[in-house]
């Protein structure tokens, strides 16, 4: 047994020394994550209020109630944790769509489910922020590689779902010149011209829905 301190308790009116057991690496990980989710949290917060720009570290650190060298300990600097703030959220989100493509139900049904998850965990946020625009802009700047790979696996997964959807005869792709990717890749272009002119977040959904109809309609009997 490996033993890092001690600690003296009272027990039956004795005082005894207690030995501290030494954290596994495991239990270290698992703490250090649920620090990072905990700023991460605080931080989407602080962002959206103030847009990055405006925010600083000190904002974060009292918006997460630890100290500013506590959180320069977790993250270098604003730029790192916005990167990685970006890559956690993206990473929830396509969980989410992926969670919903895989529930018991019709193609449309889990299509457009998965679709509407993604962007509620992924893009409102965002959008109801009056700095929207710029955390937009930022996040394509500063985590670039991170969207295009998070993006990726987003199509990939919707994509899979087609070509399963194909095999059991529930969709259909011979009348179109569209592949199961390029579909899917066609369809969140769509949806990204959506983004720039829906105004609330209920117009948007409602939207999302009626072009993944329109696009599934294609393919589906």
């Amino acid at each position: 047994m490996i033993y890092y301190g001690t600690k003296i308790i009272q027990k039956n009116n004795l005082l005894e020394t207690k030995f501290l057991e030494m954290p596994t690496s495991k239990q270290t990980t698992e703490r250090a994550k649920a620090k990072k989710n905990i700023v991460f949290e605080a931080a989407a917060e602080v962002f959206a209020q103030y847009g990055y720009k405006r925010t600083t570290m000190n904002d974060i650190a009292q918006a997460s109630d630890i100290s500013r060298p506590a959180l320069y300990l977790i993250f270098d600097n604003k730029e790192n944790l916005f990167y990685e703030l970006v890559a956690n959220r993206l990473d929830i989100s396509i969980e989410r769509a992926i969670s919903a493509l895989s529930l018991e139900a019709t193609l449309n049904t889990r299509f457009i489910d998965a679709l509407l998850a993604f962007e509620k965990a992924f893009y409102e946020p965002v959008a109801s922020s009056p700095h929207g625009a710029e955390l937009m802009d930022t996040s394509q700047s500063l985590a670039a590689d991170v969207l295009t790979k998070g993006f990726s696996k987003l199509v990939t997964a919707f994509s899979n779902t087609i070509k399963e959807a194909e095999k059991c005869g529930e969709a259909n792709f011979q009348d179109t010149p569209l592949t199961p990717k390029s579909f899917v890749e066609l369809l969140i272009t769509a949806l990204g011209g959506i983004k720039k002119k829906a105004k609330t977040t209920t117009e948007f959904r409602k939207q999302t829905t009626q072009v993944a109809e329109i696009f599934l309609a294609t393919i589906t009997d």
